[in-house]
């Protein structure tokens, strides 16, 4: 029984699937964390087997290999269900490969071999955690909706996230000031809107109070540039979505290597919406994002149903409109006629 060869073919299925996976999260996610983390694991892989390569390449045989007809006849076991499936997919590879290492060089009396091999494995059972969680904290494409009493011409925040999520947004963001409402007001009235969102399964997204996010089990926080960094606030928020305000190409790398889940872009246009704004962005930011990053966005600020085609003709695929939409007398009118919008942009 020739144990190299088991080997060889496990050591080169662990690298080629903490190739795939380094690769994922190198170049789809931009998270330079994790990428380097599955670039160190692959390179101890190699690293514990110096020295064996002649031995290893000579025991090879991958033409008389029988598993290649099993394989060649299998239907539907190399099928992908997107991004999140090849993931999955190339962690079971790595750890199931691992583990046949681990196994083999026990086999040989590799005892101290085996367990390095055994502690790799177990490191990337937790990799497999953190990244995993990414495709659980996605920003879905559509209306983004956000909600604020101030425009919603006296209609409550829970009456009109009622309506928003009936028409069918996509996400809704509760964003109100301490100044205009109690913490308890505030906390109430998340508490309602969450029920509301949790019942319609859409996404539901408090700005700046992660205390108040975190009781009611909100699907996500979005902080601006002020506020609490967002690598800081994953400590205490691990699993949801974290959302950042960015305003410029500086802001939006810092915002990714911090590990936003998405960011906010704008304001594109000028607007009267929320104090204290920055000057408008313009499109030309938008576009810069959409070329040159792979992380989810939404295109916010001064966007209404005239300018809508520009926002979405830069490559958005997530679009805040605020006051077009709550300042609407006929909130599901409104918002019908701005998804005609998105469905006129697709058809292009």
């Amino acid at each position: 029984m020739n144990q190299n060869r088991l080997l060889d073919a496990n050591i080169n299925r662990s690298a080629e699937g903490l190739r795939v996976l380094e690769d994922i999260a190198r170049f789809s996610l931009d998270n330079q964390k994790i990428s380097a983390a599955i670039r160190s694991l692959r390179h101890r892989v190699r690293d514990l087997f110096k020295g064996r390569e002649h031995s290893l390449l000579s025991a090879r045989d991958s033409v008389a290999d029988v598993g290649q007809i099993t394989s060649q006849q299998a239907t539907g076991s190399d099928e992908r269900d997107g991004l999140r499936d090849t993931v999955l997919s190339n962690f079971k590879r790595v750890q199931e490969a691992s583990r046949s290492i681990e196994e083999i060089l026990k086999t040989k009396g590799e005892y101290s071999a085996g367990k390095i091999v055994e502690e790799l494995r177990f490191s990337v059972y937790e990799l497999e955690t953190e990244l995993m969680s990414f495709f659980s904290r996605q920003l879905p494409s559509g209306i983004y909706g956000i909600l604020g009493e101030k425009f919603s011409l006296g209609r409550s925040n829970v009456e009109v996230a009622r309506q928003m999520v009936e028409a069918g947004v996509a996400v809704l963001q509760y964003r109100e000031k301490l100044k205009y409402k109690s913490s308890r007001a505030i906390y109430e009235e998340c508490l309602a809107i969450r029920q509301i969102t949790r019942d319609a399964d859409v996404p539901f997204i408090i700005n700046d109070y992660a205390d108040i996010a975190l009781m009611v089990e909100a699907d996500g926080i979005h902080q601006g540039q002020d506020d609490i960094p967002i690598k800081a606030l994953r400590k205490i928020a691990p699993d949801i979505i974290l959302g950042c305000s960015t305003h410029s190409p500086e802001q939006a790398q810092q915002a990714i290597a911090d590990g936003a889940d998405y960011i906010g872009v704008g304001p594109i246009f000028t607007t009267q919406t929320k104090e204290d704004v920055c000057d408008a962005v313009g499109l030309e930011y938008l576009e810069y994002v959409a070329k040159n990053h792979d992380i989810p966005f939404v295109a916010i600020g001064g966007i209404k149903r005239n300018n809508l085609p520009q926002v979405l003709q830069r490559g958005a695929k997530t679009v805040c409109l605020v006051t077009e939409i709550i300042g609407a007398r006929d909130i599901n009118k409104r918002i019908q006629e701005i998804q005609e919008i998105f469905n006129a942009g697709e058809e292009k």
